[in-house]
């Protein structure tokens, strides 16, 4: 195994492109079901409306290193017409290659990873002789219990120490699978599949699905690269056709002589039958489908309602429980989200998003009308209205009291309960890429504060209580950048969307208040500016970071702490939130308290922290992630506040745990949970 991981290295990108024919038959069987088997197709590629569907996909297959796949249908045949869903599903599972380090988006660490024996027991269970040749059967264990780890058996051959064949079963998102691939033996194209068997089984929320596929590898070209050539040219950032799949319309093909040239094997006598059942019905064909079979290059994340033509529209639904979340700071949440857009012409789209949200703690209604005119989508070009309500504060004169009473160690801010003004908001922004990577914000806002009067017993004086029954008004123009070194994206159609980069994110906000505009009085500026980044540590690990701080300038009349990247985050995050970077604990009156601050959040992530020391089969197997937080925050009114915490989650729901403390002294504790699913 040391011989074949340090083979393995050499030969993940050795193959630079091929050509290929590939033969695809697969089934799939609802074999348990119930109410909850309507919302299925949100969690996995499922027909609820066939219970046993069967088809045969015949197309043509492009590789360009490296993991540039593309993929044209040329005829499909079967009692069903498999959705972009089912296509995506086999497609991203037989896109494997077996030498690379990890598998499937680096969701599964790979038995030939350089760090493999940190990972698996391997055992020689035989050696074999085939035609000739000693193959070596070696089995492969996880040390430990985890989704990101797989099973099976590696047969080895002799001497030149490539993979003949794998057997490997593991986990992926919500399906079980086993994956039995054998590779060619041809000397020009040892290190591409010859045939794969792929069994797929989802059990989730009472309904059970089994798909299985039956696939075979015709190779029309296949070039190596060459011994002198190294990647030294930087790599295009244009990642179109990565994964790409055609997106003609395919051709429904009945004639059996034709799929019997395209059949490495008979279908059986069953398949058979449901093949001649649906000739006899060929005039009752639902082709409908075929209109959804298009536009397969869509990324697969969203779950959409209703599609019509160049309308779709999205609604997160008034029942959903996975809407609801939890953390210390703010009890339950529920949140409703609509999202409708049409696409015009050139792919340019106006979208609709309005959100209403609740949360327990603070009793607090949180609304969002937001709409969006994508102009320029080669460009991200958009002109974006928001009309809003925002966080509870309160104003800088009462900030400064507030400074004044700091002097005093008893202060507390439970005892002034000071959720004093209401804030609602119409902001008016355009963004636009100048050129990759760069994007360019203007803006204009109005914001309107309300006072609220909140019952305490504390008399906090005349001039404070004047200040209370005041509305004001201020008018902001804002004007920002994000930048990003070197970031990967690919076209869908017209439309740009960012991938990934190795650099780090780094934005910049400045904000000026205009007075005398209608009722505004403000007349301050504001200046933030942010940093993050998501550092990869190796297989399945990363670390990501977010560092910001702002202040307020030219303050020469009453105005609201209300920061960009520090404010209060009422819902909670998903998993995979891009920004990262909140406080789950610290108390809303700190947001407001200071007309400066400085924060750092950093975050580890990894599949194998603690849970591997509990040698818990059971819960390992069903938690993906583990993560560590460390955030610091600095104000000259709270000069050192800290929160630890540790979380864990996987495709349905993540849960952390948090410990506050103020100048390194432990302050509180709390929860947060989120769910995952349809976010």
């Amino acid at each position: 195994m040391n011989i074949v991981i340090e083979s393995a290295c050499g030969y993940a990108d050795v193959v630079s492109k091929y050509d290929a024919e590939i033969y695809i038959k697969g089934r799939t069987e609802i074999l348990k079901h119930n109410f909850l088997i309507r919302f299925a197709n949100n969690l996995f590629p499922v027909d609820r409306k066939n219970k046993d569907m069967l088809f045969e996909m015949f197309s043509q297959s492009k590789f360009s290193a490296p993991n540039n796949y593309f993929h044209s249908f040329k005829a499909v045949n079967g009692n069903s017409i498999p959705n972009r869903s089912k296509q995506q599903e086999v497609v991203s599972f037989l896109n494997l290659n077996v030498y690379s380090p990890t598998a499937y988006n680096e969701e599964i660490l790979m038995p030939v990873a350089s760090n493999a024996f940190s990972f698996y027991n391997f055992t020689l269970e035989d050696i074999q002789d085939t035609l000739g040749l000693k193959i070596y059967k070696i089995r492969f264990m996880p040390k430990m219990w985890s989704q990101k780890l797989v099973c099976g058996d590696l047969y080895i051959t002799n001497n030149s120490w490539v993979i003949d064949k794998i057997d490997m079963n593991g986990r992926f998102s919500f399906a079980e699978f086993n994956l039995v691939m054998t590779f060619n033996r041809d000397f020009r194209r040892f290190l591409l599949p010859d045939k794969a068997d792929l069994f797929l089984r989802y059990n989730v929320l009472g309904n059970v699905i089994a798909s299985t596929y039956h696939a075979t590898f015709k190779y029309k070209e296949v070039e190596w690269i060459e011994e002198n050539h190294q990647s030294k040219r930087q790599k295009s950032l244009d990642l179109t056709s990565y994964y790409r799949l055609s997106s003609d319309t395919i051709p429904i093909i009945r004639d059996s002589t034709y799929w019997n040239k395209k059949r490495d094997i008979p279908l059986t006598y069953e398949e058979n039958k449901i093949l001649t059942q649906v000739k006899k019905n060929e005039d009752k064909l639902d082709t409908t489908n075929m209109v959804k079979y298009i536009k397969l290059t869509q990324q697969l994340t969203n779950t959409v309602n209703l599609d019509y033509r160049t309308t779709r529209i999205k609604y997160s639904g008034i029942l959903n429980p996975f809407q609801l979340g939890y953390s210390a700071r703010n009890g339950i949440s529920y949140k409703q989200k609509i999202r409708i857009s049409k696409t015009f012409e050139k792919d340019r789209q106006i979208r609709f998003r309005p959100e209403i949200g609740f949360t327990s703690k603070r009793k607090e209604f949180f609304f969002k009308i937001a709409g969006d005119w994508e102009y320029k989508p080669e460009k991200l070009g958009a002109l974006s209205l928001m009309i809003a309500n925002g966080n509870q504060g309160y104003s800088s004169e009462i900030t400064k009291k507030i400074n004044a009473e700091l002097k005093d160690s008893v202060f507390n801010f439970d005892d002034l309960n000071l959720k004093y003004f209401k804030h609602y908001y119409v902001d008016l922004r355009n963004t636009i890429e100048l050129f990759n990577g760069f994007q360019l914000m203007t803006g204009i806002s109005y914001h309107r504060r309300i006072p609220v009067k909140t019952s305490t017993d504390i008399d906090p004086g005349e001039g404070v209580d004047n200040i209370l029954n005041e509305n004001y008004h201020d008018f902001l123009t804002t004007v920002g950048f994000s930048y990003t070194p070197r970031q990967y994206y690919r076209m869908d159609g017209h439309r740009k969307e960012y991938v990934r980069s190795y650099y780090p994110t780094i934005s910049l906000e400045i904000a000026r208040a205009i007075p005398n505009v209608g009722k505004s009085i403000g007349n301050y500026g504001r200046i933030e500016t942010d940093i993050h980044q998501s550092i990869s540590l190796g297989l399945l690990r990363k670390l990501n970071y977010h560092i910001s701080g702002g202040l307020y300038t030219k303050q020469k009349g009453t105005y609201f702490a209300d920061f960009e990247y520090f404010t209060r985050h009422n819902f909670p995050d998903s998993w995979d939130d891009k920004i990262g970077g909140v406080f789950n604990l610290l108390k809303s009156e700190w947001y407001n308290a200071s007309d400066k601050y400085i924060q750092a959040h950093f975050m580890y992530q990894s599949p194998f922290i603690l849970f591997q020391l509990l040698k818990n089969k059971r819960a390992s197997k069903h938690i993906f992630s583990e993560r560590f937080y460390l955030s610091q925050l600095w104000t000259p009114i709270l000069p050192s506040y800290t929160e630890a915490g540790y979380g864990v989650g996987n495709n349905i729901f993540n849960i952390a745990i948090f410990l506050g403390f103020n100048k390194w002294e432990y302050q509180s504790i709390g929860f947060k949970f989120a769910f995952e699913l349809f976010q």
